[in-house]
């Protein structure tokens, strides 16, 4: 048995050692809260959904910049035609290749011009995807319950320092 002082045992008492490991394991496991994966029951959207959705933003985008522009090149009015027709078929490989022919091929300065137009338009809407699927995944961890990851977290601690006192040698 360890011999100390009166009014040095105060920071090393069995019951603040379990407090103490209570409170780090329930702060511990509502951090966990918001580093746990989302799981499939709880991510219940389309995202099938929201990247047709996020196609549909970006080619609006470049549509209303197109017609700000004002002059328009044929390949910038080929894509305003392409949106504004609504055809489902429009963005298929088999047709933007027939549209670019009908520019003047791939090699033409239109045909590349379309071909620059429609890739920028793909970037900036995967870019949207992507802020939209962090926002998202933000929103569906902060949803989420925290009273588990508390009583989890509480337990496990108080389990930890609840041991650590059994195990301690100079008590």
């Amino acid at each position: 048995m360890t011999v100390r002082a009166v009014g040095q045992n105060d920071g090393n008492s069995c019951l603040n050692t379990v407090v103490k490991s209570t409170a780090a394991g329930a702060g511990t496991f509502y951090a966990l809260k918001y580093l746990w994966p989302i799981t499939t029951q709880e991510d219940t959207f389309n995202n099938e959904v929201m990247t047709k959705y996020c196609h549909k933003i970006a080619n609006n985008a470049k549509v209303a910049e197109i017609q700000e522009s004002g002059l328009k090149t044929p390949a910038q009015d080929v894509f305003v035609k392409m949106i504004e027709s609504k055809d489902k078929a429009a963005f298929d490989t088999k047709s933007i290749a027939e549209k670019v022919k009908t520019l003047g091929g791939e090699n033409s300065l239109n045909g590349k011009e379309l071909r620059t137009i429609i890739r920028n338009v793909n970037e900036n809407s995967r870019q949207l995807l992507r802020q939209w699927s962090t926002a998202y995944s933000v929103m569906l961890k902060i949803k989420r319950p925290a009273v588990p990851f508390l009583v989890a977290g509480a337990g496990a601690g108080f389990l930890a320092g609840f041991t650590h006192n059994v195990l301690r040698a100079d008590a």
